[in-house]
């Protein structure tokens, strides 16, 4: 078993900082030896010396690394040259497994494993079509995904509506569905003894010009169209005056829209209330400073920001959507239609007076949630990748006919 080549491919660098690490440290436990390949340039959702640190860390673990310049998006020029280089990294290590992520990186590593008769393990961190998705995601993603699930072993899902559909309508091997990338429930938990972890949220606050009296609202994620931010600047400009003095929002994440908010912002004249903090290397200050968390995006498999949110103790509002249905039950949040923003509105008017006139119901609501999310924690997750890995490796999994009918 020992010295077996294993490939994790993912189109961009921050899915490995972010979903992979773990699954590395699990892998090498049985003995692999763990390439990762990935754009380690481009399309990330981390800043360059993340990216850097990221490298330095997987070179410590004795992790081998492949740049590979692989698109977010189905651009055919670029994703023919994708392959070709995936498949002469495939050709020169020969690979044991491959366990890729993301849909075009998936999609490709999938085709080139298929040509070398490797199995191979797909998560799927969301599908592109699900419930009220536009018509446009099914009638390019679904028929794809259904081609490419006969060339998959092990499907992996995060979310119940995910494991339904592939269950019923894909062809993969066998179907899994884990709790998400899991989440260190005690790494992001609030509940410090020494007080340390609500003095770094007050130094957070400082840095980022949050009053003291301000109701923090916070967001964590991409700034991109799918998280979905312009919705809560629309609720925000909905509140009245003295409403609106009491609250500062803030953004932490990177992405392509940021000009776009911050215009946005001042066009709704609420400007004064809206902070983006750009890329945040460590998340927990934020958590630790913030009264309540929203979470508006239009498409998620099993959100990690929710779920650190959650472990932080934040009652929450989001979107009402996959992923997010599953965590968030009525007493630890509100949720609310995607492009809803009235709603949001409402939503952030009641819970802000609960903060300032009965801050015991929010306290509930993050007790509530620090509770439900145990549920998610990385153990549980660590416990079923472990199993996972195990049967693909001693091929107790691997039972595509399709593998079998191209070695006849």
């Amino acid at each position: 078993m020992k010295h077996k080549r294993v490939a994790i491919v993912t189109s961009v660098a921050s899915m490995i900082g972010q979903f992979n690490m773990r699954n590395i440290v699990l892998l090498q436990e049985t003995g692999c030896e763990v390439h990762v390949i990935c754009n380690f340039q481009e399309g990330n959702t981390c800043d360059s010396k993340s990216i850097q640190k990221l490298q330095h860390t997987l070179s410590g673990m004795h992790v081998h690394q492949h740049a590979w310049s692989c698109p977010r998006k189905c651009l055919p020029g670029k994703c023919m040259k994708a392959y070709v280089c995936l498949y002469r990294i495939f050709r020169k290590y020969s690979f044991a497994l491959v366990h890729c992520h993301s849909p075009i990186g998936g999609a490709l590593a999938r085709i080139a494993a298929y040509q070398f008769g490797i199995p191979v393990i797909y998560t799927a961190h969301g599908f592109h079509f699900y419930q009220g998705a536009p018509w446009k995601n099914w009638l390019l993603y679904y028929p794809v995904e259904k081609l490419l699930s006969f060339l998959t072993n092990v499907l992996i899902t995060v979310n119940q509506e995910d494991e339904q559909f592939a269950r019923r309508y894909l062809h993969a091997g066998t179907v899994f569905r884990i709790p998400g990338v899991g989440v260190d429930s005690k790494y992001f938990s609030t509940q410090d003894i020494d007080g340390a972890g609500k003095a770094a949220g007050m130094e957070f606050r400082q840095i980022h010009r949050i009053p003291d009296d301000a109701v923090l609202l916070l967001s964590v994620g991409e700034l991109n169209k799918g998280k979905n931010h312009r919705v809560v600047l629309e609720a925000l400009a909905m509140l009245e005056e003295e409403e609106k003095k009491k609250i500062c929002y803030l953004i932490c994440g990177q992405g392509e829209l940021k000009h776009q908010l911050s215009a946005y912002a001042e066009k709704l004249h609420i400007s004064r209330q809206v902070r983006l903090a750009g890329y945040v290397a460590d998340i927990r200050p934020a958590y630790r400073a913030a009264d309540l968390f929203l979470f508006p995006s239009v498409r998620e498999g099993m959100p990690v920001a929710l779920m650190e949110a959650m472990a932080a103790g934040l009652a929450v509002i989001a979107s009402k959507i996959r992923g997010n249905r599953e965590l968030i039950h009525k007493k630890g949040g509100l949720l609310i239609q995607p492009q809803d923003a009235q709603g949001f509105a409402r939503a952030i008017r009641k819970l802000v007076h609960w903060k300032t006139g009965m801050p015991q119901e929010l306290e509930a609501m993050g007790a509530y949630n620090r509770k439900q999310i145990l549920k998610y924690d990385q153990s549980i997750v660590d416990q079923q990748m472990r199993c996972i890995y195990h049967q693909m490796i001693d091929g107790s999994l691997i039972s595509r006919k399709v593998l079998a009918e191209k070695r006849k």
